[in-house]
Protein backbone atom coordinates (compact mmCIF):
# COMPACT_ATOMS: atom_id res chain seq x y z
CA UNK A 1 0.00 0.00 0.00
CA UNK A 2 1.19 3.16 -0.74
CA UNK A 3 2.01 6.02 1.44
CA UNK A 4 0.74 9.69 1.17
CA UNK A 5 2.59 12.36 2.79
CA UNK A 6 0.90 15.71 2.62
CA UNK A 7 2.71 18.77 2.26
CA UNK A 8 0.71 22.30 2.61
CA UNK A 9 1.64 25.50 4.32
CA UNK A 10 1.80 29.57 3.14
CA UNK A 11 3.15 30.77 -0.79
CA UNK A 12 6.39 31.46 -1.54
CA UNK A 13 7.78 29.68 1.27
CA UNK A 14 10.26 27.00 -0.05
CA UNK A 15 7.76 23.98 -1.15
CA UNK A 16 8.40 24.15 -4.54
CA UNK A 17 12.05 23.81 -3.34
CA UNK A 18 11.73 21.10 -0.71
CA UNK A 19 9.70 18.72 -3.14
CA UNK A 20 12.85 18.83 -5.47
CA UNK A 21 15.21 18.15 -2.86
CA UNK A 22 12.81 15.10 -1.83
CA UNK A 23 12.94 14.03 -4.93
CA UNK A 24 16.68 13.09 -4.69
CA UNK A 25 15.61 10.07 -3.12
CA UNK A 26 14.54 7.23 -4.97
CA UNK A 27 12.13 6.33 -2.86
CA UNK A 28 10.22 8.98 -3.54
CA UNK A 29 7.59 10.56 -5.92
CA UNK A 30 6.57 14.06 -5.16
CA UNK A 31 4.04 16.19 -6.85
CA UNK A 32 3.90 19.95 -8.21
CA UNK A 33 0.50 21.53 -7.14
CA UNK A 34 -2.06 18.74 -6.79
CA UNK A 35 -5.85 18.22 -7.23
CA UNK A 36 -5.89 15.29 -5.08
CA UNK A 37 -7.72 17.39 -2.18
CA UNK A 38 -9.66 19.11 -4.36
CA UNK A 39 -10.74 15.90 -6.33
CA UNK A 40 -11.40 13.89 -2.83
CA UNK A 41 -13.58 16.51 -1.19
CA UNK A 42 -15.94 16.67 -4.39
CA UNK A 43 -16.32 13.23 -4.18
CA UNK A 44 -17.65 13.34 -0.15
CA UNK A 45 -19.49 16.79 -0.84
CA UNK A 46 -21.36 15.57 -3.84
CA UNK A 47 -21.65 11.58 -2.98
CA UNK A 48 -25.59 11.86 -2.40
CA UNK A 49 -26.00 14.29 -4.98
CA UNK A 50 -25.77 11.29 -7.30
CA UNK A 51 -29.01 9.85 -7.86
CA UNK A 52 -27.60 6.01 -7.54
CA UNK A 53 -26.04 6.80 -4.27
CA UNK A 54 -28.76 8.11 -2.42
CA UNK A 55 -30.10 4.65 -1.76
CA UNK A 56 -26.90 3.79 0.34
CA UNK A 57 -26.27 4.12 3.35
CA UNK A 58 -23.97 7.14 4.52
CA UNK A 59 -20.61 5.73 5.29
CA UNK A 60 -18.30 2.64 4.76
CA UNK A 61 -19.22 3.44 0.58
CA UNK A 62 -18.08 6.77 -0.04
CA UNK A 63 -14.70 6.50 2.10
CA UNK A 64 -14.30 3.13 0.22
CA UNK A 65 -14.06 5.18 -2.60
CA UNK A 66 -12.13 7.86 -1.50
CA UNK A 67 -9.54 6.00 0.06
CA UNK A 68 -9.18 3.90 -3.56
CA UNK A 69 -8.84 6.96 -5.32
CA UNK A 70 -6.11 7.93 -2.98
CA UNK A 71 -4.01 4.72 -3.55
CA UNK A 72 -4.46 5.29 -7.63
CA UNK A 73 -4.39 8.82 -7.92
CA UNK A 74 -0.39 9.79 -8.85
CA UNK A 75 0.55 7.86 -11.72
CA UNK A 76 4.09 6.58 -10.45
CA UNK A 77 5.50 2.81 -9.23
CA UNK A 78 7.14 4.69 -6.11
CA UNK A 79 5.25 3.47 -2.84
CA UNK A 80 6.12 6.81 -1.35
CA UNK A 81 4.14 10.14 -2.40
CA UNK A 82 4.59 13.54 -1.12
CA UNK A 83 1.32 15.56 -2.14
CA UNK A 84 1.56 18.86 -2.24
CA UNK A 85 -1.75 21.39 -2.02
CA UNK A 86 -1.50 24.16 0.68
CA UNK A 87 -5.49 22.80 1.48
CA UNK A 88 -3.87 19.46 3.11
CA UNK A 89 -2.92 22.11 6.32
CA UNK A 90 -6.54 22.98 6.95
CA UNK A 91 -8.40 19.17 6.17
CA UNK A 92 -6.71 17.33 9.10
CA UNK A 93 -9.88 15.66 10.10
CA UNK A 94 -10.84 14.52 6.89
CA UNK A 95 -7.16 12.92 5.70
CA UNK A 96 -7.68 10.86 9.38
CA UNK A 97 -10.96 9.56 8.50
CA UNK A 98 -10.09 8.51 4.66
CA UNK A 99 -7.18 6.90 5.87
CA UNK A 100 -7.69 5.80 9.28
CA UNK A 101 -4.46 7.14 10.20
CA UNK A 102 -2.75 9.77 12.00
CA UNK A 103 -2.31 12.95 9.61
CA UNK A 104 1.47 14.51 8.97
CA UNK A 105 1.28 17.68 7.49
CA UNK A 106 4.61 19.50 6.32
CA UNK A 107 3.47 22.79 6.39
CA UNK A 108 6.02 25.24 4.52
CA UNK A 109 6.55 28.79 6.10
CA UNK A 110 8.07 31.79 6.21
CA UNK A 111 8.89 35.58 7.85
CA UNK A 112 5.29 37.19 6.42
CA UNK A 113 7.19 40.43 5.47
CA UNK A 114 9.71 37.74 3.14
CA UNK A 115 6.53 36.40 1.33
CA UNK A 116 4.79 39.41 0.69
CA UNK A 117 8.29 40.82 -0.68
CA UNK A 118 8.80 38.19 -2.84
CA UNK A 119 4.97 38.35 -4.23
CA UNK A 120 5.96 41.95 -4.92
CA UNK A 121 9.07 41.20 -6.51
CA UNK A 122 7.46 38.64 -8.73
CA UNK A 123 4.97 41.86 -9.40
CA UNK A 124 7.21 44.14 -10.12
CA UNK A 125 9.08 41.47 -13.13
CA UNK A 126 5.57 40.31 -14.55
CA UNK A 127 4.08 43.66 -14.86
CA UNK A 128 7.43 44.61 -16.87
CA UNK A 129 6.77 42.12 -18.91
CA UNK A 130 3.43 42.49 -19.46
CA UNK A 131 2.22 39.53 -17.75
CA UNK A 132 -0.50 40.62 -15.20
CA UNK A 133 -3.85 39.61 -15.32
CA UNK A 134 -6.88 38.42 -13.53
CA UNK A 135 -7.60 39.24 -9.78
CA UNK A 136 -3.77 40.39 -9.88
CA UNK A 137 -4.72 43.33 -11.84
CA UNK A 138 -7.77 44.49 -9.79
CA UNK A 139 -7.68 48.47 -9.15
CA UNK A 140 -6.70 47.88 -5.53
CA UNK A 141 -3.36 46.80 -6.32
CA UNK A 142 -1.81 49.72 -7.80
CA UNK A 143 0.40 50.64 -4.74
CA UNK A 144 2.65 48.17 -2.70
CA UNK A 145 -0.10 49.34 0.33
CA UNK A 146 -3.42 47.98 -1.82
CA UNK A 147 -1.44 44.62 -2.79
CA UNK A 148 -0.20 43.96 0.13
CA UNK A 149 -3.70 44.27 1.73
CA UNK A 150 -5.19 42.04 -0.68
CA UNK A 151 -2.50 39.72 -0.04
CA UNK A 152 -2.90 39.02 3.01
CA UNK A 153 -6.87 39.79 3.92
CA UNK A 154 -8.46 36.63 5.17
CA UNK A 155 -9.81 35.76 1.95
CA UNK A 156 -5.96 36.39 -0.31
CA UNK A 157 -3.61 34.61 -1.39
CA UNK A 158 -1.39 34.89 1.47
CA UNK A 159 -4.36 35.57 4.64
CA UNK A 160 -6.59 32.54 3.34
CA UNK A 161 -3.79 29.83 3.90
CA UNK A 162 -2.62 31.93 7.63
CA UNK A 163 -6.08 32.14 8.74
CA UNK A 164 -6.67 28.20 8.20
CA UNK A 165 -3.63 27.27 9.55
CA UNK A 166 -4.24 29.12 12.58
CA UNK A 167 -7.82 27.77 13.32
CA UNK A 168 -6.05 24.22 12.78
CA UNK A 169 -3.91 25.06 15.57
CA UNK A 170 -7.09 26.30 17.72
CA UNK A 171 -8.79 23.31 16.77
CA UNK A 172 -6.26 21.48 18.78
CA UNK A 173 -4.68 19.78 15.70
CA UNK A 174 -0.91 21.03 15.95
CA UNK A 175 0.62 18.15 17.24
CA UNK A 176 -0.12 17.09 13.32
CA UNK A 177 1.35 20.07 11.53
CA UNK A 178 5.67 20.09 11.43
CA UNK A 179 6.26 23.84 10.57
CA UNK A 180 9.05 23.84 8.41
CA UNK A 181 10.72 27.50 8.33
CA UNK A 182 11.66 28.36 5.16
CA UNK A 183 14.84 30.85 6.52
CA UNK A 184 15.70 27.97 8.83
CA UNK A 185 16.13 24.77 7.05
CA UNK A 186 17.52 26.74 3.76
CA UNK A 187 20.83 27.53 6.11
CA UNK A 188 20.54 24.08 8.15
CA UNK A 189 18.74 21.45 5.99
CA UNK A 190 20.51 18.58 7.62
CA UNK A 191 19.13 19.14 10.96
CA UNK A 192 15.67 20.18 8.96
CA UNK A 193 15.54 17.43 6.98
CA UNK A 194 16.06 14.92 9.65
CA UNK A 195 13.47 16.37 11.61
CA UNK A 196 11.14 16.28 8.24
CA UNK A 197 11.89 12.04 7.98
CA UNK A 198 11.34 11.45 11.52
CA UNK A 199 7.85 13.40 11.50
CA UNK A 200 6.80 11.25 8.78
CA UNK A 201 8.59 8.00 10.08
CA UNK A 202 11.05 7.08 6.85
CA UNK A 203 14.44 6.31 6.83
CA UNK A 204 16.76 8.79 6.48
CA UNK A 205 18.13 9.43 2.80
CA UNK A 206 21.42 11.86 2.79
CA UNK A 207 20.20 14.69 0.26
CA UNK A 208 23.01 16.64 -1.78
CA UNK A 209 22.51 20.22 -1.28
CA UNK A 210 25.16 21.36 -3.02
CA UNK A 211 23.51 19.81 -6.46
CA UNK A 212 19.88 21.12 -6.17
CA UNK A 213 17.90 20.58 -9.84
CA UNK A 214 14.39 20.96 -10.87
CA UNK A 215 12.51 18.53 -11.83
CA UNK A 216 9.32 19.49 -10.60
CA UNK A 217 7.27 22.20 -12.21
CA UNK A 218 4.23 24.05 -12.70
CA UNK A 219 2.40 25.87 -15.46
CA UNK A 220 2.48 29.54 -13.66
CA UNK A 221 0.29 30.90 -16.34
CA UNK A 222 -3.04 29.43 -14.67
CA UNK A 223 -2.37 31.12 -11.70
CA UNK A 224 -2.75 34.56 -12.93
CA UNK A 225 0.89 35.27 -12.75
CA UNK A 226 3.59 34.98 -15.72
CA UNK A 227 6.87 32.66 -15.56
CA UNK A 228 9.17 32.26 -12.61
CA UNK A 229 5.72 31.87 -9.76
CA UNK A 230 7.89 28.11 -9.25
CA UNK A 231 10.94 28.58 -10.74
CA UNK A 232 13.93 27.73 -7.86
CA UNK A 233 17.62 28.19 -7.93
CA UNK A 234 19.29 25.03 -8.54
CA UNK A 235 23.08 24.10 -7.79
CA UNK A 236 24.05 25.00 -3.64
CA UNK A 237 21.28 25.46 -1.56
CA UNK A 238 21.41 29.05 -0.51
CA UNK A 239 20.42 30.32 3.05
CA UNK A 240 17.12 32.31 2.47
CA UNK A 241 18.06 36.11 2.35
CA UNK A 242 15.41 39.08 3.68
CA UNK A 243 15.06 41.76 0.84
CA UNK A 244 11.85 43.07 2.85
CA UNK A 245 12.73 46.59 4.09
CA UNK A 246 14.18 47.08 0.57
CA UNK A 247 10.99 45.97 -1.15
CA UNK A 248 8.56 46.80 0.78
CA UNK A 249 9.91 49.18 2.95
CA UNK A 250 10.48 49.22 7.06
CA UNK A 251 7.01 50.08 7.62
CA UNK A 252 5.42 47.05 6.20
CA UNK A 253 8.36 45.38 7.54
CA UNK A 254 8.00 46.29 10.92
CA UNK A 255 4.55 45.71 10.65
CA UNK A 256 4.01 42.39 9.68
CA UNK A 257 7.42 41.23 11.92
CA UNK A 258 6.37 38.71 14.53
CA UNK A 259 3.00 37.58 13.20
CA UNK A 260 4.11 34.28 12.95
CA UNK A 261 2.26 32.24 15.44
CA UNK A 262 3.89 29.18 14.66
CA UNK A 263 6.89 30.66 16.44
CA UNK A 264 5.77 30.80 19.98
CA UNK A 265 2.30 29.99 21.00
CA UNK A 266 -0.01 32.58 21.38
CA UNK A 267 -3.26 33.74 19.93
CA UNK A 268 -2.87 36.29 17.10
CA UNK A 269 -5.85 36.66 15.13
CA UNK A 270 -5.27 38.39 11.70
CA UNK A 271 -1.79 39.34 9.77
CA UNK A 272 -2.60 43.13 9.75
Amino acid sequence: MRKIHYIGGLPRSGSTLLTNILLQNPKFATTATSSLLDFLLQVRDNWNKLEGHKVYEEGQDKWAVIRAIMQNYHKTDKEVIFDKNRGWSTHIEFIEKATNEPARVIACVRNLEDICSSFEKLFRKNRADGEIHGEFSNPKMKTIDGRIGVWTSDEGVIGRPYVSILDTIQRGLGDRILFFPYEQWSSNPDFWFKKLYDFVGEEYYQHDFTNIEQTIRENDAGYGWGSDLHEIKTGKLRPAASEAIQVIGRDWSMKLHDTEFWKKKNEKKSII
